[in-house]
Parts: C-alpha cells; structure tokens; sequence
C-alpha cells in the first residue's frame, strides 16, 4: 500500500482490556499510519497502561511504534481508575511478560503537538481520558489547525452513565479537559454509551477467536478471561449498606466499549450521527455529564458529531474477522 494513503493517526490511551483489544483491531489494518501511542492514566496507574501499551505492540510485532508517557493526573482533580473491570495490572491480571522495549523519550503532550504540526492532518483516536489532548490544545495554539478530528470515545447523552448516573468514565475522570477539548474548536466526534451500550461481544465471538489460536487471539481470550468472570464492583450508601453491583453475565455477552469508538475509524457507515453543540458540565451532580443542545437553545453552532446508533453485528463481525486473519510478522 503506498504510505501516502495511510490515514495517519495518534492513539491516546489508558490500556485497559477494551482498549487493548481494539489497539489489536487498528494494528491489523495496514490503511492506518500509527504515529504513536500516547499514555493517559485512567484504567490503571500511568506506568502501568505504558507497559500494557509496550506489551501489546510486542504481541501484535510492531514494536516500532512509539509509545509517550503522558500526564499523570487528571487536570485539577484526583486520580480514579477502574481496576474493578480491568484487574490491578490492566490486562486482566494475566501475567504477560514484561515487554522487552521501553517507552519512547518525550511528554506524550508535546509530542502529540509536534506530530501532529509534522503531518498537517492527523486523526486522534481518544480512547482515554482526555488529559493529554487537553494539554496539547494548551501547548499549541496551532494544535487545532492540524487535527482533522477527534474520535472520542466517551459521553452519555440519551442513557445513563456508567461512572455517575449521567456521565461515562472518560470524562468523568478529567471533566475539565474534556470541556477544553470540546471547546477547542476541533471537531469531535462522541462515540459514547449510547452507541457502546449496544454493541455486545458473546461468547461465540469469543469461540471463533479460540479456534484461530493465533498469538494475537491467544493474548486476547487470556486478558479477558478476568472480565468474563471476576469483574465485579458494588455500591454503597453512606451507611455501608450494599445498593448495588455491576458485574459481566458471560452468557448476555461482554462490552468492550473502545471498539465502538475504532469502529469509526475503521467504518463510519456503521453508525449513524447527529450534528450537535456538546459541552461538558464540571461542576455539576455528574461532573463529565455530556450536555448536548438538541434545540439550539445555546445559540451555537455544532462542535460534535454524536453517534447515537450503529450496526452492532457488522461491528463485532468485522473485529473477531480481522483479529482472526491478523499473524505478526
């Protein structure tokens, strides 16, 4: 394929069991011209999602790819994860070996900023919390002439959040970036709940995976083992009294929601979209609430594309396909 038609692309992420599984599906796809993986805290410590990003590369052979260390915290408020779904090492405490490259020199913020002057047109897939873009929206008054756009995947606009009532992870963490992101003047399209909520994963998905028995599929089924079985988080209130538990009913299927968001980039005729104003509550109930402006009562013009429904099969299909017929090199 003639590198000049790749799609040149940043991946920020916070690996994390979904986002491994879809940096595996974007790493099988010779269309895409990853520049570099760049590290956001979110799922699990920073150190610790560079080393899954490392690991990652190692098992799908591309090494090559630089991986930027990037803010350790949120912006203004504290760090939170989500060990509770992922497990304390991020990849489903599946003991993988420690990859035998380390991370690149350099701020994953500036570096994002450089490259994305270097190539004029570049595509940020946002699988994390969005610190680090945040960051080099600051960084770079220029930064926004060069970003074609962001596909992020987080929001909730028609359903509730899985964080707080109203608001989804990413978000949640780093409601103050998000509100710089969205307000940059980038274009962003939302690959949030409302479209993740209906993608599933079932178990003969996974199936088919087993019987390609590849080392990427292998690596894949081992990390989620942990999700499919011992992911659970409860709720309390005040008093300590249990209202509620969040855990994965194998057989109903698993979400791996940063799919969702690289299906978009793979295919953006899977979904269907929405022109909107978005902007982000940070003060409110739901900090990270996505507040979309359905009747123009802001008086402003779109910044986002909201997704709101897709073709979950032809989604699923398509990644346990491309998974399956991937051999590193």
């Amino acid at each position: 394929m003639n590198e000049n038609k790749r799609r040149a692309i940043i991946i920020d992420t916070d690996p994390g069991v979904d986002d491994a599984a879809s940096l595996f599906w974007v790493l099988t796809n010779p269309q895409f011209d990853i520049k570099a993986i760049t590290i956001a805290n979110g799922n699990v410590s920073l150190d610790q999602c560079a080393i899954n990003a490392l690991k990652i590369l190692e098992a799908a052979g591309q090494s090559h790819i630089p991986v930027y260390i990037g803010a350790p915290d949120p912006l203004l408020r504290p760090t939170v994860d989500a060990a509770w779904v992922h497990g304390n090492d991020g990849l489903g405490d599946a003991g993988f070996p420690t990859p035998r490259v380390l991370a690149t020199p350099g701020y994953a913020p500036a570096e994002m900023a450089r490259i994305a002057a270097e190539c004029g047109d570049i595509t940020i897939l946002a699988l994390a919390p969005l610190t680090n873009v945040a960051l080099a929206v600051r960084l770079d008054p220029d930064f926004k002439k060069h970003v074609k756009e962001i596909l992020f995947m987080g929001g909730a606009v028609r359903v509730p959040g899985n964080e707080s009532p109203a608001a989804s992870f990413n978000p949640a963490v780093d409601p103050d970036a998000a509100r710089i992101v969205y307000r940059s003047g980038i274009p962003v399209v939302q690959l949030g709940l409302d479209v993740c909520d209906k993608v599933r994963e079932m178990p003969e998905d996974f199936e088919k995976l087993a019987a390609a028995h590849t080392p990427v599929t292998d690596f894949i089924l081992r990390m989620l083992a942990f999700i499919r079985s011992k992911a659970r988080r409860v709720y309390t209130d005040e008093s300590g009294q249990v209202t509620g538990v969040d855990a994965v009913q194998d057989s109903a299927g698993v979400g791996l929601n940063d799919l969702t968001a690289t299906a978009y980039l793979i295919e953006p005729g899977w979904f269907k979209t929405r022109a909107l104003y978005i902007d982000i509550d940070t003060a409110g109930l739901c900090p990270g609430q996505t507040v979309a402006d359905f009747r123009g009562m802001w008086g402003k013009q779109p910044n986002a594309l909201w997704a709101y429904d897709v073709d979950a099969r032809a989604l699923v299909d398509r990644w346990v396909a491309d998974i399956c017929a991937y051999r590193p090199v």
